[in-house]
C-alpha cells in the first residue's frame, strides 16, 4: 500500500486561523457587563459575533477536508474516533473543570464573571448545557467534536456539494427551534460552514482561480454589507458566507499572508483558545482591583486584555506545558 504524504501546509490557511483567533479573544474582551460610556466596543462586539464563528467554522470544515485520510471499515472510524475524542475532549473536560472550579474560589477575592454559585449543576451543564456552563466559552470544542463524529458521512457526500449544501441550510434554519441540550442547536447553525469549507478544501484550485477574479469586489462588498447590517433578512448568515472568500482575500494579500505575528496565532490556534477567557478573567479581575474599566480606562483595559489573552497562552504553552508529555499532546 502506497503511503500517504502530508498534505502541505497552506500560509494563508494559517493566517486566517491566527486572524480568526484574534477576533475570537477580542470578543471574549468582555464577556457580560460592558464598560460603561464604551458603546464603541459594543458595536466592535456585535459586528465581530455576526461572523467570526461562522468564519472559524469555515476553517474547521476545511482543515477537517484537507487533513481526512478515508475510512475503510468500521475498525478504522472507531479508531479515528477515539483519536478526535482524545484530541478534543481532555483538554475541554479539564479546562472546563478547572474553570468552574477556579471561578469559585476566585469569587472570594476578586470579581468573576458567568459563575454558577451551584457547583454541582456547574459540572452538569458543561456535559449537557456547555453553552450555559461557567466555561461557556468553550463551547465550540464541544460542537467541533460532534462535527469530526459526523465528517466521514460528509466526507461521502462531497461529489453532490449541491445537494449537501440544501440540506445543511435545510437544517440550519431549523436552529431557532432546536434545543441547546448538547449543543444541537449550534451544530445546525453552523453546519453549512463545515459544509462550505469541506466543499472549498476539495476544490481549492478552483476557488483560489475565481477569488482572485472576484476576491476585491467581495472584499467591498462585506465591509459595505457590515455597515448595511441592520437591513439585512438574515444578517449572520449573509456576513458570514461572505466572510469567506472576503477574509481569505485579505489574509492572501501580500503584506498579510506571510504574517509572522498571525501565523504565530494559527499556530497556536488551539492553545489561545482554551486559554484565552482564562487570562482575561484574571488579568481583569486583578486590574479591577486596582482601577475600574468604566469610561476612558476602558482604553486601557481593551489592549492589555486582547494581548494578554493571545500571548499569555502561548507563553504559557512554551514555558510550562511543553515540560510535560501528556499536556504538551493535549493543547497541541
Amino acid at each position: 500500500m502506497q503511503a500517504q504524504t502530508k498534505p502541505k501546509r497552506l500560509p494563508e490557511i494559517d493566517t486566517a486561523k491566527g486572524l480568526a483567533i484574534v477576533l475570537v479573544v477580542i470578543g471574549h474582551v468582555v464577556a457580560r457587563q460592558p464598560p460603561l460610556d464604551n458603546e464603541w466596543y459594543n458595536i466592535l462586539k456585535g459586528v465581530i459575533y455576526l461572523f467570526h464563528m461562522p468564519f472559524f467554522m469555515f476553517l474547521s470544515g476545511f482543515v477537517m477536508a484537507y487533513t481526512y485520510k478515508p475510512l475503510a471499515n468500521v475498525g478504522n472510524y472507531l479508531d479515528y474516533l477515539q483519536g478526535k475524542f482524545l484530541r478534543l475532549i481532555p483538554a475541554f473536560l479539564i479546562l472546563a473543570i478547572l474553570i468552574l472550579a477556579g471561578k469559585v474560589v476566585a469569587s472570594h477575592f476578586i470579581h468573576v464573571d458567568n459563575m454558577n454559585e451551584n457547583f454541582l449543576q456547574g459540572l452538569l451543564d458543561i456535559f449537557i448545557y456547555p453553552a450555559k456552563s461557567s466555561a461557556s466559552s468553550l463551547w465550540y470544542i464541544y460542537v467541533l467534536f460532534i462535527f469530526y463524529v459526523f465528517f466521514p458521512i460528509i466526507t461521502r457526500l462531497l461529489d453532490k456539494p449541491i445537494a449537501l449544501l440544501l440540506v445543511s441550510f435545510a437544517i440550519y434554519f431549523t436552529n431557532p427551534y432546536l434545543s441547546d441540550l448538547f449543543m444541537i442547536n449550534r451544530v445546525a447553525e453552523y453546519l453549512p460552514f463545515i459544509v462550505i469549507g469541506a466543499i472549498i478544501s476539495r476544490n481549492y484550485d478552483v476557488f483560489l482561480e475565481q477569488l482572485e477574479k472576484y476576491g476585491l469586489f467581495i472584499l467591498i462588498l462585506f465591509i459595505t454589507s457590515i455597515f448595511f447590517r441592520e437591513y439585512l433578512l438574515y444578517p449572520k448568515l449573509i456576513l458570514g458566507l461572505l466572510s469567506i472568500p472576503a477574509l481569505l482575500y485579505l489574509v492572501r494579500l501580500p503584506l498579510l499572508i506571510h504574517s509572522a505575528l498571525l501565523q504565530l496565532f494559527g499556530k497556536y490556534v488551539f492553545v489561545i483558545y482554551l486559554f484565552n477567557t482564562i487570562v482575561i478573567g484574571v488579568v481583569k479581575g486583578v486590574g479591577l482591583k486596582f482601577l475600574p474599566w468604566d469610561g476612558l480606562n476602558f482604553l486601557l483595559y481593551f489592549p492589555l486584555l486582547t494581548i494578554s489573552g493571545i500571548l499569555l497562552p502561548i507563553c504559557f504553552k512554551r514555558l510550562i506545558l511543553v515540560r510535560s508529555k501528556l499536556l504538551d499532546k493535549l493543547t497541541n
